[in-house]
């Protein structure tokens, strides 16, 4: 069991001049903080019911799903996210036929650093009988990760990420839960947000950078008065993408309660699966 238990973290991060400063006090001791990330996919394409005799033709987004919903909290070392999945801009007159609410998607991760990744999926995809969980630490997996870069919920409040992301010179932003903000703006490649660790091979990091077709990213980075983020939203594009994928992915996380008591535990041993394929360490 892993507990991470800590106040308000007494004011101390008022006093850092940057996001990057600021989160590496409020989140020493382990002190967390609660997340909403709202995913909007964009495919870019349509597809079109078959028309029947004197019926009519209907458009409807392609994709698996066009959004998605997580909230949980972030820890030092730990995080708990749920994700749950949407079809959107579904016609009223299909609905009936065509669900907008994909629950068995639904899909819970905790990760838990030196530990690896659990994944618990509401349909017990890849899980074997008796089990309920999916867990995996890879070392390879984990290379992946970093030389292609992210921008996960974890990333954002990562010292590394949030220096790049508040390099920008910040202009005048609203006000966000009463608080007055100022946002930093930029753009660049994913790859730009790459961490690779001193172990990394660097051919190997390279190489894995070739085939993987990184995205544009386009950011804005909400801070307060504290200098703590409050917001960030990502735009990014993949002029790549083929049939089925989106083209365009649209991110907006908020950041609440910085400071908050977590209590992450593990899932208990007896209903986890060990599997050798990379697990995301949190949902998508």
């Amino acid at each position: 069991m892993l507990a991470l238990t800590a106040g308000c973290g007494g004011g101390d991060a008022v006093t850092a001049g940057t996001p990057a400063e600021a989160v590496t006090q409020r989140m020493k001791g382990s002190a967390g903080v609660k997340v909403a990330r709202l995913v909007r996919l964009d495919y870019g394409e349509k597809v079109f019911t078959p028309p029947a005799e004197d019926d009519f033709v209907v458009p409807v987004n392609i994709g698996q799903y066009s959004e998605s919903r997580t909230t949980g909290v972030l820890g030092a070392t730990a995080s708990d996210l749920t994700a749950t999945y949407y079809r959107t801009n579904v016609p009223d007159e299909l609905k009936s036929v065509v669900p907008t609410d994909l629950s068995f998607m639904t899909t819970r991760t905790i990760t838990i650093a030196g530990s690896g990744t659990y994944k618990y999926r509401a349909d017990r995809q890849d899980v074997p009988a008796g089990k309920s969980w999916l867990h995996g630490r890879s070392p390879r997996c984990e290379q992946l990760l970093r030389a292609i870069g992210s921008l996960g919920v974890r990333n954002l409040v990562s010292p590394e990420v949030l220096r790049k992301l508040a390099a920008p010179a910040p202009s005048s932003g609203e006000a966000i839960d009463g608080v007055a903000t100022v946002v930093h703006a930029g753009s660049g490649s994913l790859a730009e947000f790459g961490d690779a660790a001193l172990h990394d091979d660097p051919v190997i990091a390279a190489q894995l950078r070739e085939r993987h077709d990184l995205p544009q990213v386009a950011w804005q980075l909400w801070v307060g008065p504290d200098r703590l983020p409050r917001r960030v939203h990502l735009t990014s594009t993949l002029p790549m993408a083929e049939d089925q994928q989106p083209k365009t992915t649209v991110i907006e996380v908020n950041f609440t309660d910085w400071g908050s008591d977590v209590l992450i535990d593990p899932p208990p041993s007896d209903q986890v699966h060990e599997t050798g394929t990379c697990l995301d360490p949190e949902p998508y």
